[in-house]
């Protein structure tokens, strides 16, 4: 292994490097870790790298030859250093292993340090010292052979995926109006000025792209990065997201969840990664990524929008640094508590632990005051909860029943020294869990119960699901008992549309789910949790018949998107098929229409594993889902079989509404290949039968359909008779999807018949509804279809302003479901010449939704 701790020589000349494979230079003192080279170099060899190693070489040289000449032809540095400072050659200042450090200058550096060492040399402390303050530098400690030999391996993997991926070189562009995604906090930050100050320092500098906000639970992590993303909205071009992946326990669906707080569409055959970084790569923006401590696997994520995206600067919260990188981690401290010489009174009125104390027991109880006693209370009782805010918040809503002085003392028999949590995690956190156990002994055993009960609760729920889930048969039991949990901090009410709606912190419902498992009442629980979402969506999904889709629907549906999703794994994971089926049939236009396809797709997979205990029925809803799935994210072929599979499975059970939409898929796929006899004889069957039920969208896609085939034989006045009948069933019914359908559809065979004044017609008003419906998508597709009509009139400039917003509005994945109802466009025109306008594809990338609708329909044509 390569190192200087102890005088070695080699020759230059006879490092050469065997095959292409990554070279790992790996520095520390030979003869005191002896063991740790070895563990290093076994997980350099596992990855199929190549460890350099000092005493393989031959040594005429001098050691600083040597490891200088190693170091020039590897490309990444390892560290790993205990006690020893090493060598320090009589010509030189320094020992071998920090020349060697040094000589790794910009090298990609992962640093190890063996504890406990009570004999480390001074000179070695300092040397370490420094590398843990660069925050290009990962740094870790570790204590046996054996764990490094395994983290090794982890970090090198992480390296890998964020260093040596393709970077894209794109520069970020702003929209025009940014949107603005934070929570609303329900309460003003106090005691957060200094910790402000820095992180807006830091935040704002030019070379730092990510801030890891670290610590324990509840110590404010989120509160903090809400205040910083509402104080820095105006710093980005394109504003703040949020993104909570506190309901997110599979490091695989991270970045689905990226994706989806983004408001992009995801498909099953394509990382949604990808569409993320797309999405970002002309953005500037912060992103704001809250709870990663249990999904530390996926950080490489957001080392790919790091990577991809120059605009963008990532603010993530954890409980452990991510090992990112360029990571700055910020470790949030707990509130000030009051010194114990010092005057109480004072303490209270000062903004830190006691000020919060003092205002959120004022919050519960409006006339509360503070005596000469009261403030000496609340001074030990901050003190004994660490300043930790959530702690101090469930401490402070129990002023409604106890005094100051009557909580101290109960904090004291109850908690003891608050150090009664495992000896190996850090005692901040074991007061905080102790504190929530506190507050939930203190509650009476029905309200104990229901905020069991509500820990399944996988996102925010209204009264009516709390009531349902909670097994409360009146409309209004238990809402004292709610509204007790709601004062006690245990539950936050935050407001909704109609009605507040409530949740919990992620580590409070930790809490409550063992307390739910220990009570037995695990099953009923979820089964009932389940059972409502079920009906819920029953009653709310766009009623079929009249349109195709229903916006307000969709949106109640997403709102309730996370428990959803709870309830729909809690069906499969306890085999009741039947019901998982029901439900993606119902939600399915969710799926759909705010492009979580992907989703369906892993729903539909898990279900068809266990395919031999569904219904003839279920079982045909599978396969056409899963049909329906593939030929709308681009797999015609994989498509076409599955719904031929699924088409007469539907006819058999006798599900004609089932039957219509899978004949009018394979129609057509069918006219896509030409066979325009096959095609017809479906297309017929959907009309039949949507005549009989009264399925109007459905007939107005018919009309969409059935018009490919003279566009295709060229018989375009016969094409834009059936275009035209589907515009009207679709706009006579208020149909979106029939009317952009038919729309763009009328301007594909306007620009295949020459009329490219009906075809800019057709897409600006198509434009309209898609932009008015907030769909990028469609309005992507129409603006790109704009840009073609402009690029064949000359109108370069346009045409490149207008290629450049669809560009930015589209991803692969959220284009994939329009496509696969609408023709081709036309081939033949002119490509908008971007060279020549980079100033027009500037401003182009940096509209937005509403600035670029707004040029494409003002800008004459």
């Amino acid at each position: 292994m390569a190192s200087s701790g102890e005088p070695a020589s080699g020759s230059s000349n006879l490092i050469h490097t065997p095959d292409h494979r990554l070279r790992v230079f790996v520095s520390s003192t030979l003869e005191e870790l002896e063991p740790e080279r070895l563990a290093v170099r076994d997980a350099i060899a596992r990855m199929r790298l190549v460890p350099v190693m000092f005493e393989l070489g031959a040594r005429p040289h001098r050691p600083q030859d040597v490891y200088r000449a190693y170091i020039e032809q590897s490309q990444l540095f390892i560290g790993v250093y205990w006690e020893s400072y090493g060598w320090v050659a009589p010509e030189a200042e320094v020992s071998g292993i920090a020349e060697e450090l040094r000589f790794a200058g910009n090298l990609p550096k992962l640093i190890y340090v063996k504890t406990p060492a009570p004999d480390r040399d001074p000179r070695l402390a300092a040397m370490l010292d420094r590398i843990r303050d660069d925050a290009r530098v990962s740094y870790r400690q570790f204590r046996s052979a054996d764990e490094l030999r395994r983290v090794v391996g982890e970090d090198i993997a992480v390296l890998l995926t964020e260093r040596f991926s393709s970077r894209r070189t794109a520069q970020a562009e702003p929209e025009v109006t940014p949107r603005d995604e934070l929570p609303v906090p329900p309460n003003p930050l106090l005691g957060r000025r200094v910790e402000l100050r820095g992180l807006r320092d830091l935040l704002t500098s030019d070379d730092v792209r990510l801030v890891t906000l670290t610590g324990p639970g509840g110590v404010g992590k989120t509160r903090l990065a809400t205040e910083l993303g509402a104080e820095l909205r105006n710093t980005y071009a394109d504003g703040v997201r949020f993104v909570d992946l506190s309901g997110v326990t599979d490091p695989a669906l991270v970045a689905a969840a990226l994706a989806q707080s983004l408001g992009l569409r995801t498909v099953p055959n394509r990382s949604p990664i990808d569409d993320v970084v797309t999405y970002l790569r002309n953005r500037s923006l912060l992103l704001v990524v809250d709870n990663m401590e249990h999904l530390a696997e996926a950080s490489p994520a957001l080392a790919a929008v790091l990577d991809a995206a120059p605009g963008v600067t990532v603010l993530a919260t954890s409980r452990v640094p991510l090992r990112l990188t360029g990571e700055h981690v910020f470790d949030v401290p707990p509130l000030p508590v009051p010194d114990p010489r010092e005057d109480p009174a004072i303490a209270v009125r000062r903004d830190g632990a006691a000020r919060l104390f003092v205002e959120r027991a004022r919050a519960v109880k409006a006339d509360f005051g503070v005596g000469a006693d009261d403030a000496a209370a609340i001074a030990e009782i901050v003190r004994r909860l660490d300043g930790l805010p959530l702690a101090i918040e469930l401490a402070a809503a129990k002023v409604r029943v106890l005094t100051p002085r009557a909580l101290l003392d109960r904090l004291a028999s109850r908690l003891g020294t608050l150090t009664g949590g495992a000896r190996d995690l850090p005692a901040r956190q074991r007061t905080l869990r102790d504190a929530i156990a506190w507050s939930y002994q203190l509650l009476p055993p029905r309200e104990q119960e229901l905020f069991a009960r509500l820990g399944v609760f996988a996102g925010a729920f209204d009264l009516n699901a709390a009531r349902a889930v909670a097994g409360m048969p009146d409309q209004y039991a238990g809402l004292d008992a709610l509204a007790s949990l709601v004062e006690s901090s245990l539950i936050t009410q935050e407001p909704g549309e109609r009605e507040p709606r409530f949740t919990m912190l992620g580590i409070i419902r930790d809490f409550a789910l063992e307390r739910l498992l220990d009570a037995g009442d695990w099953k009923d629980t979820h089964d009932r949790h389940a059972r409502h979402y079920l009906e819920f969506a029953e009653r709310t999904a766009p009623p079929l018949g009249r349109t195709s889709t229903n916006p307000q629907a969709v949106d109640e549906l997403e709102v309730e998107h996370d428990n959803l999703r709870a309830a729909m794994s809690w069906f499969i994971d306890t085999d009741q098929l039947e019901d998982a089926v029901r439900l993606g049939w119902i939600v399915w236009v969710l799926w759909w229409l705010r492009g979580h396809t992907d989703e369906g797709a892993r729903n539909i997979e898990r279900v068809l594993e266990r395919a031999d205990s569904l219904s003839p029925q279920a079982y045909a809803h599978v396969l056409f889902g899963d049909g329906a799935i593939s030929v709308m994210t681009g797999q015609a072929v994989a498509g076409r079989a599955k719904l031929e599979q699924a088409l007469p499975l539907l006819r058999e059970v006798g599900d004609e509404d089932a039957t219509a939409r899978a004949a009018g898929m394979l129609g057509q796929l069918a006219i896509a290949r030409g066979e325009y006899d096959l095609a017809r004889e479906l297309l017929e069957e959907t009309k039949q039968i949507s005549e009989r039920l009264g399925e109007e969208w459905m007939i107005s896609l018919y009309y969409a359909r059935l018009g490919l085939v003279p566009l295709s034989t060229g018989d375009f006045a016969d094409a834009v008779d059936k275009f035209t009948d589907g515009l009207r069933i679709a706009r006579k019914t208020n149909d979106y999807l029939g009317e952009v359908v038919a729309l763009y559809s009328l301007a594909v065979t306007a620009v295949a018949g020459g009329d490219l004044e009906n075809a800019a017609t057709c897409l600006e008003s198509g434009l309209r509804v898609a932009g008015g419906n907030r769909d990028e998508a469609g309005a992507a597709l129409f603006l790109e279809a704009l840009a073609d009509v402009a690029a064949r009139r000359g109108a370069q400039d346009r045409a490149v302003r207008l290629a450049a917003a669809a560009h930015k509005l589209r991803t692969t994945a959220s284009a994939a479901w329009m496509r696969s109802y609408v023709p081709p466009w036309p081939g033949g025109g002119p490509e908008p010449d971007t060279a020549a306008h980079t100033g027009a594809w500037a401003e182009g990338t940096a509209d937005n939704l509403a600035s670029a609708v707004a040029y494409a329909l003002a800008a004459p044509r």
